[in-house]
Parts: C-alpha cells; structure tokens; sequence
C-alpha cells in the first residue's frame, strides 16, 4: 500500500465516536465527524486504539468479503452513517453499528445514553430528520429494479446488434461502392478534361483572370490573425497554493473537494507507466475513489497491471472488450456513488496542488477540461520534439479557455477532464460509439446536450508525448509502445477531420440548447470547419496561386508564417512567463517552425487518407455504446458480481442470493472486478499527514 494512502486513514477515516451514538448521528463528510468528536468530554470517546483496529479493514462496495460477519468486521467508521435515499451521491452501507463494537474485548466506559425529556441536540436531531434505513426488502426491490433496467438495455442491445449486422457481400459492396464514386469524382468533378473543364481548370480560370488572390489571402489571413491574437488577450488562471505543510482547514478543504470526485483511469497495457500516475493521484484522492479499468479483448488480463495496483490499494477492474471508450463507460457505472468523475489518461501525473474544481460544474456547465503540459521521461523536458508538442499544447490550452469563456470549446484535452457522473453517463447516448477521437465525439455530444466545456489553467498536468516526428528512438510508451507524432496524428487523431465536417456543420445550424453562450461555441466549432476546408484545399489551391502569381504568393506565404512566429513569440514571452512555463529559445526558433510546416503537411495528406480508409471502416455499422452488446454486458456484469459480494445486511443478519441468468452469462463477457486490499500498516506510517 502505497504510504499516502496509508497515512490517509488517520486523517479521514479513523474518527473516535461514542458508541450511544453510533447508530443515530448522520455527517455529510468525514470532517464533520472529526470537528464534532473533537468537542466532546474526553471520557466520552472510544480509545484511538479501537478505531483504529476497526478501520484497518474497510468495507466498499468493491470489497470481496466471504461473510456476513467478514463483512461487519471490515467496516470502517465512515460507514457507520444513517444510509441515504437511493439516490444518494455517494456510496453507502448500513453495518449493525452496535454490533461491530460489542466484539472488541477491552471494556472502554462510555457516558450513559441521552434520556428522552432531554433537549434535542444537533446530532439527535440530524437523525431525526435523516431517512430512515433501507430495509433488507427495500434494498432488494432498489438493486432489482436497477437489475431489471439495466437486462432491459441488454436485450435491446442484442437485438440491435443483430440489426445493424451486415453480411460479407453487402459490406464489399460498399467499400466498391465508395471507391468508385471518389475515383468517378475526381475525374468528372475536378479533372472533367476531355469530357468537359472540370472544377480544377475553372479554379485556375478564376484565380489568374478575377485577380482573386489578394482578396482570397486577405480573408484567409484575416481569420487566422483573429483566430490566432484573441485568445492572447486573456491570461492563465494564477497558480494553486502550494502544497507543503497544510493546517487542519486546509486539508479538509482538500479532501472536501476530491471526495465526491472519482478518478477513472482506463488503460491498456500499463504496467510499466501506471505506478507514477498512481503515486501523483493519491496526493489529492482517497485510494477508494480511485479507479484503474485495463482493457483489451481477451479473457484474462494481458499484463500485470493490477499487481502494480495492489499495493497502492485502489480499486482495479478488468474490462474483457478492447475500447477505450468502453472501459470509461464501465468506470461510469462502477464510480456511479459520486457525484462527479475526473478522466485522465494512464500517463498523465496530477501536480501536487491540482485543484478538483468541482464547484464550476454547474447547470451549463457541464464539463472541465485542464490545460496539459508535454514532457519527456520522468517529467524531463524531454526532446526538441517534445518540447515543441510543449509550446503546441500550451498555446491550445489559452485558446479552449478563451472560447470556454465566450460560450464553450469544442471539447476538452482527451488526457484529463472532469465531468458530472449523470451527464458523462447521458452523452453515451449521443456519442456514436467510435473506439477513434471518442474525446472529440465527447465534446460534441456535451455540446448537443446542453453542456458548456470550459478549461481550468491554473495548472499545467504533465503527459508523455512521442519523442520524434517522424523516426521513434527506442523505449515504450505504454500499451501503444512507442509512438512517433506522424503515427498518432496520421492514424489515430486526424481520423475524422472530413467526417466531422458534417458533425460541426449539423451543430452550427441545428443546435441552439446553450442559449446566448451559442454564439462563442459556434464561433470555437466554426474555426475546426474552416481549418480542415484549408487542408481540403491546400493541394489546389497553393499550386495554382504560385503558378499565376509566384511572387505574390511567396510573399503572402512568408507573412503567414512571420505572423504566427510573432503569435508564439508573445505567447512565450508574457503568458509562459507568468506561470514559469517558458520555452527555450533554440526550440522556438530552430525547430518549432519546421515542426508545425510539417504538422501542416501531415494534416493534409491525412485528410485524403482518411477518405481512402473511410471505405472500410464504415462498410461495418458501429453502434453507440449504449446499444453495443459486449459494453451493456460488461455493465450488467459489473452489477451483478458486485451486488453478489455484499450481502444485504438485516437485523436478523441475512442475506439475499442474486439469481444468475445462464443465457445472459453466456452472451457477454465476464468483468473481473477487484478492489486490492493491502495489508495493515505500522502505527509508525499513521502518524504523519499524506501531504507532508
């Protein structure tokens, strides 16, 4: 068990409580617990000793306990709450509280029990007003109904499996289908010669006869002047306090922030980058509320990831489906007690003083997005390359703060992002399911919904990037192994830059949910249209415009890339400046300018390379999440294995059997659900603070 999460049990879990009281007082949080236990009489607290030996083993509802009584034993003092309604945000269970302490040996004498001609306290009274705890039968008639709805959505989802099927021949119709209407347009449309002067020689007509060029280049550098200066016209946020050593406030503010917060990590592959992630992330979350789902299409695991995990004592799931996207479904239902989660990539390591902004989630608001940062190894500036990536992300962070500020980005960096927990779940109904730029699909789902997407910049959180453009240089990095920047954006990221074309445009014209704040998101979604109708075009265009106008057109071409030098110039110089983040010199002059020519050609040719694979991919019919068979089932196994490890607690100490469907099991794959327990520390580890 890693050290901070150890020490954490002191500090939020460990909370002395007498024992008249246990089953009746009700805290919204930990600390409240602590303030109140603080200000009681001391004969009136039970010995740090017991708390301590009841909290050593705690009960979630990820925890495989063989036995009732196996399972009261483990239960930790946050526990020991008056349960919630159903619909709770966070995760619950209802011991016998009396019980738990009656088996301790060592008599602690405890104040007699309140009389009832006394006044109502606070803590009576919060158990008067708290609902009353769910029955064995009620809990049964809740996780049914849940059951029930969520076998439901699985059989719909098999059945739309079936319909979207289509047999061998229909899908090689269609790849012929699609190559023969680009081949049949290209030359009819933009070659057309002998037949007729297609769209290419008419282009050329109009550049050298209409004298278009001064005033097609105006309006083109018009827009990226815009496009490129506004954003600078704000700042980054101020950075959080340091993290050093806090008081008692500050670090219930801390906790107070993250605990409703889970941290969904998806990952395939990682043994070898998980463990820094884990060690960053248990700086500001609770081992319980962190998540770690490795995925991949295959029955058992395909490395050691969860050994890894196991001594960090976070909760680790196997999803048996290889999609990223599916895994953060999964982690949307085994994280469904709180109230907001937070999507980070296996790489990406949380500053110290990362903020859990959950307070700017609002009723627009609906997503945050962080402002990364590119590094190399071990957080080293890492390579030219790297470096260049670094100034790249950053610049594309000040630009998602400044149109999230106007209405909203398009949508948030894929390596971290916090969402509400019931809204995330609610945009896998509109995201179309794509295993490929599902953080693009995202943003647009949250923008149909409703849903604003602003940034957070105080903080820069550190991600692993490839380390060359072209030619890797050895290593790994994580499941993918090592990447180079043609490879992740040629293949993977620039995949549907033509097809989004038509979501962007579908949004522009058809979707007014965000009210006045329409206008900055259309603005922000407007500017991705525009960049890929110039990588369309590019390949027509420059080459005709220098064979009218060579001169002309050579100029234009030197003030374009003049004028963004002079962007990144004072984009290093004040904002870079400020938060501590400046770029080197030889970075920005000598390579950052070759790097992004070359990232302008990569995006070109991606563009009609996308075209080409779009035959494929799309002769086989891609459901939404919601309605793919295996991700359905992996929700409805998470359900079932977890509802069968914790047995329904009753006065009478019983417990209920969950039936197993043998067709159902047979039709979906099984999710290994683990939540690694570590083995109980020294008091030596419990007595300094997990942010020292």
């Amino acid at each position: 068990m890693s050290k901070y999460h150890a020490r954490r049990h002191t500090m939020v879990e460990d909370v002395c409580v007498p024992k008249h009281l246990l089953s009746t007082a009700k805290f919204d949080s930990p600390w409240e617990m602590k303030k109140w236990e603080k200000s009681l009489p001391e004969n009136d607290r039970v010995p740090y000793t017991l708390a301590r030996s009841a909290s050593q083993k705690q009960s979630s509802g990820l925890s495989r306990s063989k036995s009732l009584g196996g399972l009261a034993r483990s239960a930790s003092l946050s526990t020991l709450r008056v349960p919630k309604r159903p619909d709770a945000t966070r995760p619950r269970s209802n011991p016998p509280a009396l019980q738990l302490w009656d088996e301790f040996k060592q008599p602690v004498p405890l104040s007699p029990p309140l009389e009832q001609d006394e006044p109502i306290t606070p803590i009576k009274e919060a158990a008067v007003h708290a609902s009353p705890p769910m029955s064995a039968n009620s809990s049964d008639t809740f996780a049914s109904s849940q059951r029930s709805s969520m076998q439901d959505v699985y059989e719909k989802a098999k059945l739309r499996k079936v319909a979207l099927q289509r047999k061998y021949w229909v899908r090689l119709l269609f790849e012929i289908g699609f190559y023969t209407f680009l081949i049949l347009f290209i030359y009819f449309v933009l070659i057309g010669m002998p037949l007729w002067k297609g769209a290419v020689w008419w282009l050329y007509w109009v550049i050298s006869n209409k004298f278009v060029i001064p005033g097609g280049w105006a309006i083109l550098l018009g827009l990226a002047f815009l496009y490129a200066f506004l954003p600078l016209l704000i700042l980054f946020e101020k950075d959080p306090p340091a993290v050093l050593v806090p008081t008692d406030a500050d670090l219930e503010k801390q906790v107070s922030n993250a605990e409703n917060t889970a941290l969904l990590i998806p990952c395939y592959k990682s043994a070898q980058i998980i463990g820094p992630t884990l060690d960053a992330a248990l700086k500001i979350f609770p081992a319980e509320n962190i998540f770690v789902i490795a995925n991949g299409n295959s029955e058992t695991p395909l490395d050691n990831t969860e050994d890894v995990c196991r001594p960090y004592g976070v909760n680790h799931l196997w999803v048996p489906v290889g999609s990223k996207i599916v895994a953060q479904f999964a982690g949307c239902y085994a994280a469904k007690g709180f109230e907001n989660v937070l999507l980070i990539d296996d790489d990406c390591a949380l500053p110290p003083n990362f903020p859990v902004v959950s307070n700017r989630l609002t009723s627009s608001v609906r997503c945050i997005g962080y402002t990364i940062k590119s590094v190399g190894p071990e957080s080293s500036k890492g390579t030219y390359c790297q470096q260049a990536q670094d100034l790249e992300y950053k610049m594309s962070g000040i630009q998602r703060a400044f149109f999230g500020m106007l209405g909203s980005a398009t949508f948030p960096h894929g390596a971290i992002s916090l969402w509400n927990t019931e809204f995330l779940k609610q945009t896998f109904n509109e995201h179309p399911g794509f295993s490929v730029s599902e953080d693009w699909f995202f943003g647009d789902a949250c923008r149909r919904l409703g849903g604003r997407i602003t940034m957070c910049s105080s903080v820069f959180v550190e991600t692993e990037t490839p380390s060359a453009v072209f030619f890797a240089r050895g290593g790994s990095r994580g499941g993918f192994g090592e990447m180079t920047v043609f490879k992740q954006r040629f293949k993977r990221w620039n995949f549907f830059f033509v097809i989004g074309m038509y979501y962007d445009l579908k949004y522009i014209f058809t979707s007014w949910k965000l009210g006045w704040w329409e206008i900055g998101a259309k603005l922000c979604v407007f500017q991705e249209v525009y960049e890929t109708l110039i990588y369309l075009l590019a390949p027509f265009v420059l080459p005709i415009s220098f064979y009218v106008r060579p001169s002309f057109c050579g100029i234009l071409l030197g003030a374009t890339i003049g004028m963004y030098i002079v962007n990144v110039l004072v984009f290093n110089e004040i904002h870079l400046r400020l938060k501590k983040e400046r770029i080197d010199w030889k970075v920005l002059i000598l390579y950052y300018t070759f790097y992004k020519i070359a990232l302008t050609g990569i995006n070109v040719f991606s563009c009609y390379w996308s075209l080409y694979k779009y035959a494929r991919y799309f002769a086989k019919r891609h459901p939404k999440v919601i309605e793919d068979e295996e991700a359905i089932g992996v929700v409805l196994s998470l359900e079932r294995e977890v509802d069968s490890e914790i047995p329904t607690i009753q006065e009478n100490v019983a417990s209920t059997v969950i039936p197993q469907d043998a067709d159902a099991n047979r039709a979906y794959k099984r999710l290994t659900l683990t939540k690694v327990e570590a083995p109980p520390q020294t008091m030596d580890e419990f007595s300094h603070g997990p942010w020292v």
